[in-house]
């Protein structure tokens, strides 16, 4: 598996990247889609794992002081946990 980590770039990619925050850590929940954006989105740090053009996981990472930053939304796609997804997303 070959993955490229980078920040979502277009629309579509942004609409993918928060659609598998919300399939994986909302909607078995019940919770609305809108659950999955907080007003820390707009200056945090988003990282997709992409595997050609399929997302295969998310994380963001927002500030909390000059000092202390928090990861949030830690997501990995369905099939794909355990193939170090989501330790290569912490080590970015």
């Amino acid at each position: 598996m070959h993955i490229e980590l980078r920040e979502p770039k277009s629309q579509r990619e942004f609409d993918e990247y928060y659609d598998l925050r919300w399939r994986i850590l909302r909607k078995p929940w019940n919770q609305s889609r809108e659950s999955v954006q907080d007003e820390r989105d707009g200056s945090a740090i988003h990282i997709g794992a992409w595997e050609g053009e399929r997302l295969a996981g998310v994380g963001r990472l927002h500030f909390n002081s000059p000092a202390e930053a928090q990861v949030r939304y830690m997501a990995v796609e369905e099939g794909l946990g355990g193939q170090g997804v989501g330790s290569l997303i912490l080590r970015e």
